[in-house]
């Protein structure tokens, strides 16, 4: 089989999958040449090269990617940081490698209120209403603070968010972070103080998370998943940046229609186009888009869209793939991308996550020890329908010390959900360490409280 160098550039999220469905590959033999801001375990013992650059700075990435170059076919990346940055512009042009990801000047995930104002132009009907606060426009903080219970007032329940990325953390939502006005002033005001600050209307309904390849020329739709970003069961406790996901059999979730999916997906390629321009754009290659849909009694909005794939939903993707990853990754660069298969199966992944992930307390037990082989093990029992992936831990010597984000991702693929969910939970069980995990992700009440939540408002209820 042909060899394929690749890069990859990890803050230790889902770069593990990633290399993963690379190597299932059955037409190329895949060589990584890893550059990540610590010694993620499982990427230490794929790579045929690996650099540490704890802050990812584009000048030591792009160092470490020219001595490679000739090996290097293509290069990925699972941090939005990268590419915010303008990670492959650089890349390619000091370089020459081409990254599968798209270029700073479509990097929507740098700002929040340049995805309201995009979404105006190009997306109207799925955009929520919204007001941009910027602190240079209210020097007086009574003024602000009158502006904004004049909107929340008109908007009814508030969201506020940081414009910034926060990574979901940030994000206040009427009825869960604040209850009253002074609780509201209070959250928005520390947001100000920092930047600009979106306010938008509160969409009630169930949420989904769409994800979109491309080549900058074709736009292929993928199955919905479903992230859980509070930090505790029954989402209950603060927001973090995604304490797992899942998806169904098919393309659509188990608690929508699939006329859902296929109006979604229509509506995302037509809005697309829009954003595109005419004939192919080079900028946009790779998951262009990874939205977040909220579907509503009357359709549907998008909360939020981000650069790059969903840090758990897409492993639930790459699980699942049935294309070879590597022959997709060539479709994308020869402007050919015309579908990706992905098996009728479903996913779960449950992410096991330091206390301090919880609860946004300051992290004490940072650098604590966690051991995966008991669950590797049984993934492995498993006939590999589980897997363990390695995020934020670093290997020292030989042991694995915890770093302040989501810490190992634990997956269960099967022909049904309460069965990948069984697969996932044994994993996780297994797990040693100071760790935590949602137990209810993929559980069937769960599934059930969305279908009756959507159905009462489709009623009208």
């Amino acid at each position: 089989m042909d060899r394929v160098g690749v890069l990859v550039v990890s803050k230790c999220l889902s770069s593990p999958a990633i290399v993963d469905a690379l190597q299932r590959s059955d037409r190329y033999t895949p060589e990584f040449y890893v550059v990540e801001k610590q010694r993620n375990p499982f990427n230490v013992r794929h790579a045929k090269r690996h650099a540490v650059v704890p802050d990812l700075n584009l000048r030591d990435v792009t160092r470490f990617a020219a001595q490679f170059k000739e090996r290097i076919s293509f290069g990925l990346t699972d941090t939005e940081d990268f590419v915010v940055a303008g990670g492959r512009d650089l890349v390619e042009r000091d370089t020459g490698v081409p990254m599968i990801c798209v270029t700073k000047k479509f990097a929507v995930e740098q700002s929040k209120a340049g995805q309201r104002q995009l979404f105006s132009a190009t997306f109207e009907e799925a955009n929520p209403a919204f007001k941009v606060f910027d602190p240079r426009d209210y020097p007086n903080v009574d003024d602000a603070v009158s502006e904004l219970k004049k909107t929340a007032s008109r908007l009814g329940r508030a969201v506020i968010k940081p414009d910034a990325p926060a990574r979901g953390a940030g994000v206040g939502v009427w009825g869960s972070d604040f209850k009253t006005e002074k609780e509201m002033a209070s959250f928005f005001l520390n947001l100000l103080s920092k930047g600009r600050v979106v306010v938008e209307e509160k969409i009630e309904g169930e949420e989904s998370s769409f994800h979109a390849f491309s080549d900058g020329r074709h736009f292929v739709p993928t199955p919905l998943t479903r992230d859980y970003k509070r930090a505790l069961d029954g989402n209950l406790g603060r927001l973090t940046g995604g304490m797992g996901s899942y998806r169904g059999r098919a393309n659509h979730l188990p608690f929508l229609r699939e006329s859902d999916w296929a109006r979604l997906a229509s509506s995302e390629e037509s809005a697309f186009r829009r954003w595109k321009g005419r004939g192919s754009e080079p900028g946009l290659r790779g998951i262009v888009l990874y939205d977040a849909v909220m579907h509503t009694g009357k359709g549907f909005k998008i909360l939020e869209r981000n650069s790059r794939g969903g840090n758990t939903e897409s492993v639930n993707l790459l699980a699942t793939m049935e294309d070879d990853f590597v022959d997709v990754c060539f479709r994308i660069l020869s402007t050919s991308l015309k579908g990706i298969r992905f098996r009728p199966v479903s996913s779960v992944v449950t992410c096991a996550v330091p206390y301090s992930y919880t609860t946004g307390q300051q992290p004490g037990e940072t650098g604590g020890i966690v051991s995966m082989g008991a669950a590797d093990r049984r993934a492995r029992a498993a006939a590999w329908k589980a897997k363990v992936f390695p995020m934020d831990v670093n290997l020292v010597g030989k042991t694995c010390r915890l770093g302040t984000s989501r810490s190992v991702a634990a997956v269960g693929v099967a022909g049904t959900l309460e069965r990948a969910r069984d697969l996932s939970l044994m994993v996780a069980s297994a797990l040693v360490g100071p760790l935590s995990w949602r137990k209810d992700i993929a559980a069937e009440a769960d599934v059930e409280r969305s279908r009756r939540h959507l159905e009462a408002l489709r009623a009208g209820g």
